[in-house]
């Protein structure tokens, strides 16, 4: 509450504070004369209670509403996420409407438009994941609506969803691929990150916040506690994805011999300096313009990290030990994720009957 005693009548009270009216306006309020701070305090409260929320609102005011209680409850960096896809992808087709006027048509014609649209950058449909991470953005939106402000209903639900949950089958390189492509980088910075993904299967994130006292050269070790984002073009180190994402990595050593050798080329580096001061879209470019000019397959920097999966699967590490590797949070997400690499049936099979030949 912002309440406070009034300068010329210090016996009297007054109250002044935001709101967001029904068209999505921010406004300052200002009320004054109250006898107590608890009467000022009650007004204030109970004009915020009246105006909280109304289905005559429109949905920008109903947005407004859901970030404000948002941005205490999740990351920087998913707040972000939602920021960005709800102000490019849904306030600009919604945002006037009337959330008493938001139907299953409305919702169907602006799913009908999302499908039909072009991602600028490639002038591609939005990949299926992607327009289903949309749509559960609205859905969420109403949900938060249905669930403490009293909306009868979320008409997202009453049309459906739209993509996929998965992805396409991820694209992999086997060691042979990756070291076509690592003996063609020549920048060192790429040649040593490069390796530290394909060989430790971080995430690019968590690669890219690596400090020099991270590294644990004498037992081979990177030790995994944070996670890099840029966001509203600053540098922001969060916590990691998940708890379980908190690990220490062994790498073989070659790749520690790297980091060594990098490390030399810095004058005095301080330990919790940056090992990597670029971001993600450096590796990006590089990953892209390499394998288009020398006619390499193409794989997605995250797909580094499905090929270190695909690697120990084909070695015989168990689905268990990978989990804690990749920093999974269940078991279950590595099992969804790397099913299809799993050895099948037929061949457990074939393993089997080797076993018992051998035996016998």
């Amino acid at each position: 509450m912002t309440s406070k005693r009034m300068k010329n009548n210090f016996n009297k009270w007054y109250c002044s504070f935001r709101y967001v009216n029904l068209d999505g306006e921010t406004k300052q309020k200002k009320k004054e004369g109250f006898s107590t701070k608890k009467e000022a305090d009650e007004y204030e409260r109970n004009f915020l209670n009246n105006i909280k929320f109304n289905p005559e609102m429109n949905f920008k005011s109903l947005y407004k509403m859901y970030l404000e209680d948002m941005k205490p409850r999740i990351k920087e960096h998913t707040l972000a996420s939602k920021e960005y896809i709800t102000e490019n992808k849904i306030l600009p087709y919604f945002k006037d409407m009337k959330i008493s006027g938001i139907g299953s048509i409305e919702v169907q014609r602006w799913q009908n438009l999302l499908l039909q649209a072009k991602n600028p950058k490639t002038n591609k449909p939005y990949a299926p994941t992607y327009l289903k991470t949309i749509n559960n953005q609205l859905t969420a939106i109403f949900n938060y609506a249905v669930k403490f402000h009293n909306l009868k209903n979320n008409p997202v639900h009453k049309v459906g969803t739209i993509g996929e949950k998965n992805a396409p089958e991820k694209e992999i390189w086997s060691i042979e691929e990756f070291n076509e492509f690592i003996n063609l980088v020549e920048d060192k910075t790429l040649h040593l990150g490069f390796n530290i993904l394909y060989w430790s299967g971080c995430r690019i994130g968590e690669l890219l916040a690596l400090t020099w006292n991270d590294i644990d050269f004498k037992n081979n070790i990177i030790n995994i506690d944070k996670s890099y984002q840029r966001l509203n073009c600053k540098d922001v180190i969060t916590e990691p994805k998940t708890k379980k994402s908190i690990r220490k990595i062994t790498v073989v050593s070659d790749v520690i011999k790297e980091i060594e050798s990098y490390k030399k080329l810095f004058y005095k580096p301080g330990d919790d300096d940056r090992i990597f001061n670029c971001t993600k879209h450096k590796f990006e470019h590089a990953i892209i313009n390499i394998c288009k000019r020398n006619n390499l397959k193409r794989i997605r920097i995250h797909d580094l990290r499905h090929s270190h999966a695909s690697l120990l699967l084909n070695e015989g590490i168990n689905i268990v030990a990978l989990s804690k590797r990749l920093g999974h949070e269940k078991v279950s997400t590595t099992l969804n994720t790397y099913s299809h690499m799993i050895p099948s049936e037929d061949k457990i099979l074939n393993v089997m009957e080797k076993l018992s030949v051998t035996k016998s």
